[in-house]
């Protein structure tokens, strides 16, 4: 019993850890070029602080939602 119950939870870790696998991150253009969301956030973050080096700039991109 405990062999099954511990093949199970297995299992379950590992649908779980490949379902993270296959989703594609949100990619917007950013200068031009198609880039995902967090590498956007990063560059325009980054290029905050070298024109404000006294700041810790944090950007954060996200889906405007009407309702």
């Amino acid at each position: 019993m405990l062999k099954k119950l511990a093949l199970s939870g297995l299992l379950v870790a590992s649908v779980v850890s490949m379902a993270g696998c296959t989703i594609e991150e949100q990619k917007i253009v950013y200068k031009g070029k198609s880039i995902p969301v967090s590498e956007a956030e990063e560059r325009i973050a980054d290029q905050l602080e070298v024109d404000n080096p006294d700041m810790d700039i944090e950007v954060d991109i996200y889906e405007e939602d009407d309702e």
